[in-house]
């Protein structure tokens, strides 16, 4: 009986290093359960993505990149009255040019899910675009770090390499 208490121990043990391996920035990730791109983040992958491209040509690669990872899904196209109040806001934000789909991920084990609002906004001088995108979770008050690990995916898998 005493060698069931140890092994429960040691997975109870390991369980819990997972977790506290997991968690990047200690002050934020058991309290937040937001991300978003930000052009002041101290990562580069964290900061909206200059497309060179069309939006047209952003999307459909979002939407290739999605198709190719096991727990992403497209959801859609969104309404702008439905992005949460978190999404980053650009001056051209209102335009109706602007594309903006749902994506959600899914955690392997738990299978919790985020919801990503991915929002493709076409310069104005008309070559290119800029890719902003909020992460939240459904559920907790805390994410351990798992949105801006959505967007860091998210960003390294829709930039274009450099050429």
């Amino acid at each position: 009986m005493k060698m069931i208490g140890w092994i429960a121990l040691a997975i109870t043990a390991t369980i819990l290093a997972a977790i506290a391996w997991r968690v990047d920035d200690w002050s934020r990730d058991w309290t937040e359960n937001t991300a978003q791109l930000s052009d002041d983040a101290s990562q580069p992958e964290l900061r909206p993505v200059r497309w060179d491209g069309s939006a047209e040509q952003a999307e459909s690669r979002i939407r290739s990149w999605v198709e190719t990872k096991r727990n992403w899904q497209v959801i859609g196209p969104q309404d702008q009255d439905a992005i949460p109040d978190s999404q980053p806001t650009s001056v051209d934000q209102q335009s109706e040019k602007n594309r903006t789909l749902h994506l959600t991920r899914s955690t392997s084990v738990f299978r919790f899910v985020d919801d990503l609002f991915v929002t493709i906004i076409p310069n104005p001088n008309g070559n290119g675009c800029r890719i902003e995108a909020t992460s939240e979770s459904r559920l907790g008050k805390g994410d351990l770090g798992q949105n801006p690990r959505n967007l860091i995916e998210l960003t390294k898998g829709i930039t274009p390499p450099l050429k």
